[in-house]
This record gives C-alpha cells, structure tokens and sequence, in this order.
C-alpha cells in the first residue's frame, strides 16, 4: 500500500506525453510504496490546448497538480521542458515540496535551442502527407521518410525521429491522423520554452534538489554547473553512463535505481 502522505509528480518534456513515464511510474510506485501522478503538460497529450506556453503558464499548472493532491511529502520531478518548469516552482513556491528531481537539462539555455524550432514547420507542413495511410504504423513509416528527407540533423538521430513519431495519433471523429500537440502554440513559444525565464538568474531554493544527467548529453554542462549551484545549493548531479538527453528511457534500470533513494522521504 501506498503511503498516504508521500507523492511523486512527474512532468515530461516538449513533445512528450504523460505515456512516456508509464512503466517508471509504475516501478517508483510498487517499489517506493509512493503514489505516483504523471501530467500531461499544457498544449499536450490530452491536456488543454492553450494560447501560451510560457514557463510561469506551466509552473502554475505543476502548482495546482500539487495542491490538489495535497501530499505533504511532495516530490517533484521533470524532465526537460518539465523540469525547467519544476525548478520555477521550487523557486517560486519552495514550502510545496520536499525534494525536486531534474533530469537532463539546466536552468539556462537548452542544447537544442539550434535545432528543435526546425522540426514544427515539418511537422506541420507535411502532415497531408500520411492521410492516405492504412493505418498508425504506417503512417509513422511514412512520416519516419518524410523527417529523414527533411534535415540532415534528423537523419542522423533516429531515437529523435522515433520521439517525434510517437506524437502522430489517429482521430476518430475525423477519420484523420493527428499530431498528439498543439504545434502552432509550441512554434509561437519555442524560445521561451529553450530559455529559462530570466527573472529568475538571482533566485534561490533550498528545496533539496538532485539532477539527473545523461553521460553523453551536453544538456548539463560545466557552463551550466556554475548556475545551478547559485539557484539551487542543496543540488547533487549524478551522469548515468551511456545516456544521452532521454536517460530515463536509454537507461531505466540505472536511472530507477538513482532515483528510488529519493523517494524514501521520512
């Protein structure tokens, strides 16, 4: 049985999905006797689709998630996108939690700021592409063709293609394939969502705080270290080896068993 005052809350990365932590929820859970919640974020999966996106806009929604859970053992951990905004939310509402978690990325300009805004207008523009499909796996077949063709970085990364393949869905209602976000309102905020909101370069937490990072990843770099360890003094930085930006799904044995000591919160 869970304990009923210990709480994990997960948050994912941009274009990800609340799906994407499935089977770790579920081993944090039987293993830690934690209850464990995954959110889809804004703009995501089969949250609301909104007209902002900024990270004041997602730390809020984290805020409401914890409140409404009112766990007074909180943990919060994010990934990416999710974790810049779990370290706003210990920045701004430190008493919230007991631990925050951030896997792979800093709170400073993100590694894929250069590439990640080219793949929306792909995505957009070549979704007519795939409606003849017969169905979802070949529709991701074609679109795999389609983003292989269209940047030289893309053909190089399949475990990117792959990612990016996981948001095509399939509509009922309109009998159409469909991207599982809301691409036009990521276009408008991809740079918000690459930075970290300046407002906060002088702040500080002391919400006990460990990052997670993958070896191969340059998302956490020696740049970066100097700026967490002024936001956030009580950090630890663990590097999983042979892991690059999704540790989590690279490596799940190794990083289940760096983050299931966290969990053990008395």
């Amino acid at each position: 049985m869970a304990d009923p005052e210990r709480c994990l809350i997960i948050s994912h990365g941009l274009f990800g999905t609340r799906t994407n932590w499935r089977s770790l929820a579920k081993a944090f859970s039987e293993r830690a006797k934690i209850k464990v919640v995954t959110v889809d974020m804004r703009n995501h999966g089969n949250s609301p689709y909104t007209t902002s996106m900024t990270y004041f806009d997602m730390a809020s929604d984290l805020i409401r998630t914890i409140e409404k859970h009112s766990m007074p053992k909180t943990i919060l951990m994010g990934h990416s996108m999710g974790g810049k905004a779990s370290m706003l939310v210990a920045l701004e509402k430190p008493t919230l939690l007991r631990k925050l978690i951030v896997v792979d990325i800093a709170p400073t300009i993100s590694a894929s700021a250069g590439e990640m805004p080219l793949y929306i207008p792909i995505l957009l523009n070549n979704l007519h592409r795939i409606q003849s499909e017969k169905d979802i796996a070949a529709a991701r077949r074609a679109m795999d063709v389609i983003l292989q063709a269209s940047a030289e970085s893309l053909r190089q990364n399949k475990g990117v293609r792959d990612f990016l393949l996981m948001l095509i869905a399939y509509d009922e209602a309109s009998g159409q394939f469909v991207w599982r976000a809301n691409l036009e309102t990521l276009e408008e905020y991809m740079n918000d969502i690459m930075h970290f909101p300046a407002e906060y370069d002088n702040a500080t937490s002391d919400v006990e705080t460990l990052f997670i990072a993958g070896a191969k990843s340059n998302y956490i770099n020696d740049e970066s270290i100097s700026k967490i360890q002024r936001l956030f003094p009580s950090h630890r930085l663990i590097r999983i080896p042979n892991a690059g930006h999704w540790v989590h799904s690279e490596r799940p044995h190794d990083f289940l068993n760096c983050v299931l000591p966290e969990l053990k919160i008395k």
